[in-house]
């Protein structure tokens, strides 16, 4: 039954999803259990400011990213809208994306990954505009525009710059200058800031900014352990995006090229956020905000590849039911 109502395009899913992410905040709110990143000592330029008027285990910080999620769920879907990733109209990425990214209680606070990430996000929108379309320069311009932006919010984000050479192969033919372009719009940016900071601060300032961009890629990783319900919530969700991504390669010859592309740049997202939790020491688990957006994809895929209702409304079960343990526990 739930499963049924969540891959339904009724209005009341919009509720539905609202409510799972107001529940899943709500002790945060009352009794805030924010936890300190690395991001809040080595921040870059952007995200300084933020945090220069903005206490990170304030309400305030609460509530504006709550509404931050909620944005970057609805955009989900949106996306999919224009770009038909998956090939029906539904709010289940936004869904997945709620569930999945408001999962980690201590990171229900103000960080760099969840602004950043909605700028990635306009990124790849771009980097999916630029499929069969003659002229191209500007969208990859655009795209490297904003993964520079999302990265002066938070450092390791500059690593997506790889997404959009990644992808030029993947939905292009071979044309020299788009490879440079996107380039050009990723250092504009960061010339503008270098020009602010060469000309109207303390030399001092500049050299402390290249300082806290080279300590984002720190690569000395140290894992830090978690209650055991973390490791039920995530050991299984890692089970579904396994057992997910084998039902889309043995499907993958029975989609559209168009959807296979996409699918294959929307691999490439989650590898490279993963790749940057598993290897930079000053990454840690606020990775969640970047990584649950191609993973919300993956299961909405698959949750239409799959016509059992009662093993997807086993699998919700199991998501909902350990995400409330969680609840329970951390507060």
């Amino acid at each position: 039954m739930l499963s049924n109502i969540l891959k339904s395009n009724r209005p009341f899913v919009i509720v539905l999803i609202i409510l799972s992410g107001t529940l899943l905040w709500l002790y945060s709110f009352i009794d805030p259990l924010a936890i300190t990143i690395p991001s809040d000592s080595i921040n870059m330029p952007f995200y300084e400011f933020i945090t220069g008027n903005i206490q990170y285990n304030s309400f305030l910080s609460l509530f504006i990213t709550f509404l931050l999620v909620l944005l970057q769920a609805f955009l989900l879907v949106q996306f999919n809208k224009k770009h038909i990733l998956i090939n029906y109209r539904t709010y289940l990425p936004a869904f997945f994306y709620v569930i999945i990214s408001s999962s980690f209680i201590q990171l229900h606070r103000m960080n760099p990954v969840i602004i950043g990430a909605i700028f990635i996000f306009i990124a790849i929108n771009f980097l999916f505009s630029t499929y069969r379309t003659e002229y191209a320069l500007d969208r990859l311009y655009l795209a490297g525009f904003f993964v520079s932006i999302a990265s002066l919010f938070w450092g390791p984000l500059a690593i997506f710059i790889l997404i959009i050479w990644i992808s030029l192969p993947i939905l292009r033919p071979f044309i020299g200058r788009d490879w440079i372009v996107g380039l050009l719009g990723f250092l504009t940016p960061y010339l503008f800031v270098f020009v602010y900071y060469f000309v109207f601060l303390e030399e001092s300032e500049l050299v402390r900014l290249i300082d806290h961009f080279i300590a984002n890629f720190s690569l000395i990783k140290i894992f830090y352990s978690l209650h055991f319900s973390y490791y039920i919530f995530y050991g299984f969700l890692v089970l579904i995006i396994i057992v997910a991504s084998y039902t889309i390669v043995s499907n993958y010859q029975k989609k559209k090229i168009k959807n296979r592309k996409y699918f294959e740049i929307n691999w490439w997202l989650f590898f490279i956020s993963l790749g940057l939790f598993l290897l930079f020491k000053n990454v840690t688990y606020e990775i969640i905000y970047l990584i649950s957006i191609p993973i919300s994809f993956l299961l909405t895929d698959y949750f239409y590849a799959i016509k059992k209702s009662w093993y997807l409304n086993g699998v919700l079960l199991i998501l909902i039911g350990s995400l409330v343990y969680i609840q329970i526990i951390a507060h």
